[in-house]
């Protein structure tokens, strides 16, 4: 299971790369360069072996590739003095057929349907993870609803939250991006976003619902029943060391 909650992950990002014109594929690794965004801006789906890391920071230190690589947890990059680890995430699963299709339709989530609306999340997303989402990378996505739906939570003409649901090749549902800001926390927004993704996963005949869960976010997945499977870090490859001449 834990290699499919991965999988999700990693075809999400080569979707986006795919729409965006920015994917790179090789035998032994993938990236998505973004030149506005930090999302995903990544090397992912790379082999655990050393030259092959090494390849990999390399050329992201010759900017040849992004700056940032996510891998899963143990790996040879946890002593390397090239990266910086930025953080950890969980890998969690709910199998979609031992649960009740019994959420609330909260209606202030709101499916992104325009230029105008994905301007939105990117603002919202980017405040609410603290790194940049770029607003035309949001729209480009938002073009094949039977892989992908964006959300916006907006109560009272303001918009406190978002959140992704992407459909794998084996029509497992991924929940990505969900996210509120900061004045929103403690209102249970989080959970309202993930009840209503979940909602989408079951209504599109999804067997089994994937996420990537931050520390803040564990315990309100861990309540729905996701069971967690494995962890990924992501690291921050740093710049190369200048050599005294």
């Amino acid at each position: 299971m834990n290699q499919q909650i991965i999988e999700n992950l990693y075809e999400f990002w080569s979707y986006i790369g795919i729409k965006t014109g920015r994917l790179t594929e090789t035998k032994g690794y993938k990236s998505v360069s973004m030149a506005n965004s930090d999302w995903p801006n990544r090397i992912f789906s790379i082999s655990n072996k050393q030259a092959l890391l090494a390849e990999a920071i390399a050329l992201s230190q010759a900017e040849l590739l992004p700056n940032g690589i996510t891998m899963t947890k143990s790996n040879y990059l946890e002593n390397n003095s090239d990266v910086q680890l930025l953080f950890r995430q969980r890998n969690m699963a709910l199998d979609l057929q031992k649960i009740d299709d019994n959420f609330n339709r909260c209606e202030n989530i709101f499916q992104v349907k325009s230029k105008e609306d994905a301007l939105l999340f990117a603002k919202i997303a980017s405040e609410a993870f603290g790194y940049r989402v770029e607003g035309n990378t949001a729209n480009l996505v938002n073009q094949d609803p039977l892989k992908i739906k964006i959300f916006n939570y907006i109560e009272n003409d303001e918009c406190l939250g978002c959140g992704i649901v992407y459909f794998d090749s084996f029509n497992t549902a991924g929940l990505h991006m969900i996210g509120t800001l900061p004045k929103g926390r403690g209102r249970g927004i989080g959970k309202k976003m993930t009840e209503k993704l979940l909602a989408e996963a079951i209504e599109n005949g999804s067997k089994y619902c994937v996420l990537h869960a931050s520390l803040m976010g564990e315990s309100i997945y861990k309540k729905l029943g996701f069971i967690w499977y494995g962890e990924l870090e992501t690291y921050s490859i740093l710049k190369p060391k200048a050599t005294s001449s």
